[in-house]
Parts: C-alpha cells; structure tokens; sequence
C-alpha cells in the first residue's frame, strides 16, 4: 500500500466570503475528480457563521454533513472528525454535532493533508484559528494500528501579531490507508481576531516585523551608518576573481572562441556555453531586480495604521514614494522601505550612486558574472525584458496577422532595441515573461467569436478549414455546428463550437506565428545579440507543445524554474528533444526563518539563510554539469516588503508576494550565510562545468 504523510501546520488562516470557493482544510486526503477520499474543513469570512464540513467518497458520490457551532475568539475548541467505512461524525468538545451515513475510499496514490489552504483560497476572514495539538489514529479491523499525535503549542503561545502575518509551520508524518479503515482526526484550537488594529503597528520604521528579534535586526540609524565600514572589512577580504572577463567568461577553460563584441552559444565537446564578447567560455550567473533601490514597493493606502513610520511624501524620502504600480490607475500610494534605508545609510544626495557602487562591489564580490531579468546599471551584463507597451491585443496577445499591428509591433520593439543594439552587456532580448506570453484556448476560442472583418479572427478559421479540415467547407461546418456554406458566413460565424482537437491546434497556430514574428522582428532590428523567448515556466502553461514552439523561435530557450531540484524528468526530456542551450532567468529559495520575521513562506522555501545557502550550491551544480543549460539567474537581490508588494488597496496585511527572496535585506545587509555559500558556488561553476 502507499503510504500516506500527514501535514500539520499551527495557523489556520481564515477563508474568503462564505459560499465562495475559499476553502480551509483541517485534514483531507482526496481526488475530488475520481470522488474518493475524505476533508474536514472550515469555510466562511465570519467566526461566529463558520461552518465545519466533512466531505466523504466512496468512488460513486460525495456526501457532506456539517455544522455550524457558533465559533468564538478567544477559548479553545477541539473538534474530532470520525471517518467510518459506513458513516462520518464530527464533534466539538465531545458533543457530536453532525452525523451522515457515508463510506469512504482513500485516494490512491495521494497523502493525507492536514491545514492545506489553497492558494485560491486567500481571501480574508474576520479570523484566525491557532491550532496547538493535533492526534491522527487509524483503525483496522476494531484494532488501532497508528496513532501520531503533534505538539505545536511552542507556535501557538506566540504574540498575535506573529499569528496574523500567516505564520505556519507543518509537520509531516506517515500512516497506512486502506479501504475500510475508520480515521480520526483530533484538533484542538483557538480563534483570534484577524484585524490587526488592537496590536498594530506591525512594521517598523525599517520595514522590519515590528514584534519580532533577531541578531541582525536594525533597530536604530546608527546600525544603518556602521555597516559601511563593516562592509568595507568583508569586501576587502573577498575581491573579485580574476579567473573571468568582465563578462564573467572563464579563463582557465584551456580554450577560447573568436571574440565577436557580443554573447553567443557554441557547442563544445557535447556541452552548450555562453561565448562573452571577448571571446571567451562562460557559464553565466545573475541576479534579478539589481540594484533594486526603488522598486519593489508596498501599497499603503487604506492601511496606514500597520506602519510605526511614514514620512511626508516630499523632502528627503520622496524618491520612497510612488503611486499608481502595476498599471493600477486608482491613486494607490506605494512606498519603499529598502529606499528610505538607503537614503538613512547613504545620505539623501549620494545614495543612489553609493548603493548602486556598492552593489555592483557585492556582486562582483560574490562571483556573479552580472545581473539578469528586471534591471541593472549600464556597467553590468543584464537580460533586458522587452515589452510591446503600445500594441493592441486581440485578445491577450496581438493580432500578429493584421499588418498594422505588426508595424506598431516592430516600432515598440525598435524604441527599445536600438539604443542598446551595440551594446555587448546585453546578454540577450526577450519579451514578456511567463504564463502571460503563453496562447491560451479560452482566448482563442474569444478570437474566433471576433467581427468577420478582423484579421486574426479569418486567418485563424482560414487555418482551420484548409489544414484541420481539407479545405472542405461541409466537413468544418459540420463538426463546428455552423451554417456556413462560404467563407464570408465562416468568417460572421461567432456561435461555432469549436472541438478540442481543433481549437489545441488552432491555438499553437496562432503561438507559433506570434513567437515567428516577434523572433524575425527582433533578429531584423539586431541581427547580433541572442534571442531568448519568453521565459516559460515549464506546468504552467497549456502543454508541452508550448516548449517545443519557444524553442522554435529562440537561441537560447529561456526559463524560469521554481523548485528545489534544478531538472526533473519532464524538462531533461524536453531538453534532449529540443537540444538547445538553455538559460534559467530566475529560480530561488527564500528562507522562511520559521515565520519569526513576519514574511510568507514560499513554495520552495529554505528554513533559514545556511539552508538556502546549502539549496543554492545544490542547484548550481547540478545547472552548471547540465549539458544544455548556460547559465542561472537568482531571483532577486532584496527581499520583498513586509506587508507586500502588491497590487492592493485596503486595510488587508499583506497584498502580493512578501518573500524574502533576497540576497540582501530591505535594510541593506547582506544574508552573511547565504552569500558565502552564493561565492563558492558561482567560482566554482564553470570549473564544475569544464569537469576540474
């Protein structure tokens, strides 16, 4: 049998509006699809309308008894959920609440899961409920054959203030599931108020979790000031390599290609690499978002109250304040803590300059041969990201078949390309980033309901009737439901049901012109520095298809890659398919320091600052002995705010991404254990990749 891991975890965040598909569950192991398995869990926004429900399969159908206690803030509860071959009951304090006769299969092949709150699932309550022990018994034949029972009332005794940024912490055990065991699951908790006011502030003047304490905390300007000099000991006893280029080619390779004033990939002895506009071998690492001294920031308004410290938003700490991010036009103030540090340390006319310096000392330091995505100084290597800012989509991506879409394509992309087309720190173009540059069927099925007189619209239905259905006008009609006997009437259809099999085709139809044009646009503009997509994440995507067109379009397929191994099967496959160099534009463990400095913890979190050290060197490796890969970019250089980056307005804690994704903090110290292990690794790379 497989065997089933139990995940426990002390905060249970509250749900969005009842009714909606925000959901809290307490235990669950289940396929919904398959109908097998069983879940407890909480829904609802209010406390005192909070709803247990115990869902339970049995292959056939779902069954659902629950109940509504009356929940309040401020005494424990324990609810026992019993999961019968025959019958499912929950109580609370040893009363029984609901009772459903019901059986239940376990899902195969999947854990038990305990406290799992879906990533849709984020909207706020007006609670928060601390769990502080947690007992899972199986039962076998009338025999009891595994019992775990979990502490976690060391997290549970923490300040509120803690509880509310989401501090959770799961523990993992394992139990054999077999059909017709009986499970009991055992929660004892309590409910806080989620609304931050009684304890706020939360952040400091810092940008730091106010009720939180660590060692390297900054609690006063002063600490800010004698970094400086601190620094300037460590820096001095770290210079830069001069085993590399200034474009971080590597020059003990024994070997060297023609310098061409531009990056390049060559294969050499079954390996890709980077050829820098010297000349000479380089396996590339980067930093994202570098130097970062403005962005990123944390909406404000409506929540001013979470901040012990905001300045007036003129005077020294004006370059702090923005207003209107994300192309959100709703007078959203913004500001940047990191920013104003920067202003503290350096001084309100030199910080700027001095912190890009210094940075661009830290990163040259720490072996890293540039930046990467999403910024850098002119004096460093940098991936600039295209954009097509003033291009009309046809749905979420331009009408590549309508000639003045094209023309407005390649002025956006000449404004640009051609201040920097000579440039030989451009290690390579791409446009867009991610999920957003990926055709999706829901927009192509939205394109295909457009006017008759759209250009898009006819040469996607023009695909459809010559290659899907032989030019044969009946066949089309017949399999889309239309009545249409021309092309004109197929051309005004705007009620056709188009099959699956069609509309997957149609769409990569529509991606592969759309990857072709920008790919010859920018070629035609700059025939000299590579191409390198989209950065596509591998799963998030329609399929597979969409590696295989990017790869099509590009010199070097770029990516980024979330996890906490650098290749599994399904991108090694992809590799060997394509056979094309490949280049990591951002991937990242950002410590999670057990939820004690108030930031989210990430899907491939590290505990703290020596773990991700120790996953950084583990993924450099293993990217720098991949024969197709040329090169990493970590994401990013400072970590995240606090209380997030948003987009958002309101009164909520955090809106966005509040990870500490960074190498330096958002008071401008370096991660001392993180970097370290950063320097090995980036100085060893290519000599792992050379095979010394």
């Amino acid at each position: 049998m497989k065997r089933a891991s139990i995940v426990v975890a002390c905060l249970i965040a509250g749900p969005c509006l009842a009714q909606s598909n925000c959901r809290l569950y307490i235990a669950g192991q289940y396929d919904w699809g398959a109908k097998r398995g069983f879940y407890l869990d909480l829904e609802g926004a209010k406390l005192s309308e909070l709803p247990v429900i115990l869902g339970m399969a049995d292959g056939t159908d779902w069954r659902f008894p629950s109940h509504v206690p009356g929940f309040e803030a401020g005494r424990p509860y324990t609810v026992t959920a019993v999961i019968g071959p025959d019958v499912g009951r929950v109580s609370i304090d040893g009363q029984a609440v609901t009772e459903m006769p019901a059986g239940w299969l376990p899902a195969e092949g999947l854990d038990l899961t305990v406290n799992d709150k879906p990533s849709w699932a984020n909207e706020p309550g007006d609670w928060i409920g601390v769990v502080s022990t947690v007992t899972v018994r199986t039962r076998r034949h009338a025999e009891t054959v595994a019992s775990v029972s979990l502490d976690l009332g060391d997290v549970a005794s923490r300040p509120v203030p803690l509880l509310l940024f989401g501090l959770v912490r799961s523990q993992t055990a394992k139990l054999e599931l077999q059909a017709g065991d009986t499970v009991t699951v055992e929660a004892v908790l309590s409910f806080i108020n989620s609304d931050p006011r009684p304890v706020a502030p939360l952040v400091d003047r810092y940008g730091q979790c106010a009720y939180g304490d660590w060692p390297t905390k900054v609690h006063a300007d002063a600490d800010l000031a004698s970094d400086i000099a601190r620094e300037d000991e460590e820096l001095g006893r770290t210079p830069p390599s001069t085993d590399y280029d200034p474009y971080g080619g590597y020059l003990k390779a024994g070997w060297r290609e023609e310098g061409t004033g531009f990056f390049r990939a060559v294969r050499r002895d079954g390996k890709w690499w980077l050829i820098t506009p010297d000349g000479n071998p380089c396996f590339y690492t980067g930093v994202c978002s570098f130097p970062g001294q403005t962005w990123e920031t944390t909406p404000v308004t409506g929540r001013e109250f979470l901040y012990d410290w905001l300045p007036p938003r003129d005077g020294e700490f004006a370059p702090a304040w923005s207003a209107n991010q994300w192309g959100v036009q709703d007078g959203t103030g913004y500001f940047c803590f990191h920013a104003a540090n920067l202003i503290r340390k350096y001084g309100p006319d030199n910080w700027l300059r001095a912190s890009e310096e210094r940075g661009v000392r830290r990163l040259r330091a720490w072996g890293f041969s540039g930046a990467g995505k999403w910024g850098a100084p002119a004096s460093e290597v940098s991936a600039p990201v295209l954009g097509r800012w003033s291009v009309p989509n046809l749905v979420r991506h331009p009408d590549v078949f309508d000639p003045a879409v094209r023309a407005l394509l390649r002025k956006d992309l000449e404004d640009q390309i051609l201040p920097r087309q000579d440039d030989p720190r451009v290690l390579g173009w791409s446009l867009g980033n991610e999920y957003d540059e990926i055709v999706t069927r829901a927009e192509v099925a939205d394109a295909l309901k457009k006017p008759a007189t759209v250009p898009g619209k006819r040469a996607l239905m023009d695909h459809a009737l010559e290659v899907l259905h032989g030019g044969s006008m009946a066949d089309l009609a017949a399999a889309w439901g239309v009545a249409a006997s021309t092309t004109e009437e197929l051309y005004a259809a705007t009620d056709a049901t188009v099959p699956p099999a069609d509309l997957e085709s149609i769409r990569r139809f529509y991606e592969d012109a759309y990857y072709a044009l920008i790919y010859d646009t920018v070629k035609s503009i700059d025939p000299n520095h590579l191409y390198l997509g989209n950065w596509i994440v591998p799963g998030w995507w329609e399929d597979e298809e969409d590696w295989r067109i990017v790869a099509r379009h590009c010199d070097v397929i770029g990516y980024d890659r979330y996890d906490r191994v650098f290749a599994d099967e399904r991108l090694r496959r992809l590799e060997e398919e394509t056979d094309k160099p490949i280049l990591c534009g951002e991937y990242s463990f950002p410590a999670w320091y057990d939820g004690l400095r108030g930031f989210g913890r990430y899907g491939c979190w590290a505990k703290d600052d020596a773990e991700a050290g120790e996953l950084y060197a583990q993924w450099m490796r293993a990217a720098a002995t991949d024969p197709h890969c040329v090169g990493v970019m970590w994401f990013i250089y400072r970590d995240q705010p606090l209380t997030g980056r948003g987009p958002g307005r309101g009164d909520q804690l955090v809106y966005g991404e509040n990870y500490a994704f960074g190498l330096v903090t958002e008071t401008d110290r370096p991660k001392a254990e993180l970097v370290a292990r950063v320097r090995e690794a980036n100085l060893s790379a290519a000599r792992w990749r050379v095979g010394e």
